[in-house]
């Protein structure tokens, strides 16, 4: 759904003896407004607006999912929790044709600032990806 547009809050509408209160007041109403609304219109996004971080990185694993050397990534500093990681794309490094198996799943633990990658389930092993995550808090 679309929003509809909306009214800004003018001086001019209100009675004269009003006048510089509204107006002082119109200020912060309409910049509120205005962000709020473009905030709600699409204009929202992981990186700004929530507990987040994106990381792209290489990965190869075994015939288990283990990542075959340490891979880790680090959170943004005002992340200090960890609910789950989302696979945004992943595709072969070499080439790009390469896809997961299957659904990828990503097992992790969080250390500090760091999410250390446990295992990788759904790539074929021994092919190196490019995988890029979206860790929530």
């Amino acid at each position: 759904m679309k929003l509809p547009s909306y009214r800004r809050i003018y001086k001019n509408d209100y009675a004269e003896e009003y006048e510089g209160l509204v107006e002082k007041l119109a200020v912060s109403i309409n910049y509120g407004f205005d962000t709020l609304y473009d905030a709600l219109n699409q204009r929202l996004n992981f990186e700004d607006n929530i507990a987040s971080t994106i990381a792209e990185f290489s990965v190869t694993v075994d015939g288990n999912g283990i990542p075959t050397k340490k891979t880790q990534f680090k959170l943004k500093s005002a992340q200090t929790t960890v609910q789950g990681v989302i696979v945004l794309n992943c595709y072969g490094e070499r080439n790009p044709d390469i896809l997961p198996q299957s659904g990828v799943f990503v097992s992790f633990q969080k250390n500090e600032n760091f999410l250390n990658i446990n295992n990788i389930k759904g790539l074929i092993p021994n092919v190196s990806y490019t995988i890029k995550l979206l860790a929530i808090s």
